[in-house]
């Protein structure tokens, strides 16, 4: 076998329930650096959800006082 026709076998998937096969001249830092941005991207999408929900219910507390 070729060291193009090659591959690297790793697992993925929660506790390594899947795998996925790559060729083993694949670029694995770019690979990491893409799943790394994924979650960052998951991170932020998250604060922002988190800090939304906060000022709608800081806004709902405000107005029911004055409400009240």
């Amino acid at each position: 076998m070729s060291d193009k026709e090659k591959k690297i076998t790793i697992e993925t998937g929660d506790s390594g329930k899947g795998t996925t096969e790559l060729p083993a001249s694949a670029n694995t830092e770019e690979l990491e650096e893409r799943a790394l941005s994924v979650f960052s991207s998951d991170r932020n999408e998250d604060i922002t959800a988190l800090v939304l929900c906060l000022l709608t219910a800081f806004l709902v507390l405000l107005f029911t006082k004055w409400l009240v």
